[in-house]
């Protein structure tokens, strides 16, 4: 049992959509940033098993230092859970500290794709480049189009729903006037999850509770636009 609990709080930077489990296995995807510009630091936690699940999601424009204590009690508190950490700056400095002065026990090391077979490197964190990225982008399309994974936040299906391809820019990211931190976090944490999928099988519990009209309305809606054809531009 891990020794850190949160408060719930309104309108806190931590949503929890269900509670860990004791057989478990989970893993976090990380992107962070300064917390000085628009973007915010998001982190993910999805359960291992088929289909993944998103079971909380943090969010918030705290500085690096403050992030960091913070991500290592979540990962902690989820059963040590998988953290796959963005390296591009500022993440290469969580993932530094998390190691380094943490001793966090989980952390993701980059996999080397070969010709038959896949080698875990010892490089820690993952690095995202265009061809990465869309890596990302047609592993989250499968488990969506799938129904491979559940997402219960609203700001998460909002950004889904937001996150094109950017002709003028020749790269995907969020539309004008939204955020894509939740998304990228989401999709590493989908890499993660995917390379250590849990075989175990769990009990599917209900949340009906937790999860508003709204939010399952916005969730049907998505998955309905994900399925019919697309306007020129958009991804998800």
């Amino acid at each position: 049992m891990s020794q850190y609990q949160f408060v719930p709080q309104d309108l806190g930077p931590l949503k929890v959509f269900r509670l860990p489990e004791p057989d478990m296995v989970y893993t976090i995807g990380g992107d962070a940033s300064t917390g000085l510009a628009k973007d915010f630091s998001a982190y993910q936690v999805v359960s291992n098993t088929m289909p993944f699940e998103q079971v909380a999601v943090f969010r918030a424009k705290w500085p690096i230092p403050k992030v960091t204590k913070f991500v290592d009690q979540l990962g902690r508190f989820y059963n040590e859970a998988l953290l796959v950490q963005e390296i591009n700056y500022p993440g290469n400095s969580v993932q530094d500290a998390l190691l380094t002065f943490y001793n966090y026990p989980r952390n993701y090391r980059a996999e080397k794709r070969l010709e038959t077979d896949m080698e875990i490197t010892d490089k820690y964190g993952f690095r995202t480049t265009e061809p990465s990225k869309w890596m990302l982008i047609g592993a989250m399309l499968m488990a969506l189009e799938q129904n491979n994974i559940i997402v219960h936040d609203p700001v998460t299906i909002a950004e889904l729903r937001n996150f094109v391809y950017i002709q003028s820019k020749s790269k995907a990211g969020a539309a004008e006037g939204f955020n894509d931190d939740t998304v990228m976090a989401l999709m590493l944490a989908l890499h993660g999850a995917n390379l250590y999928p849990q075989i175990i099988p769990r009990t599917i519990i209900k949340i009906e509770q937790s999860v508003s009209s709204d939010v399952k309305s916005a969730w049907k809606d998505f998955r309905k636009n994900l399925l019919e054809p697309k306007n020129e531009g958009i991804i998800m």
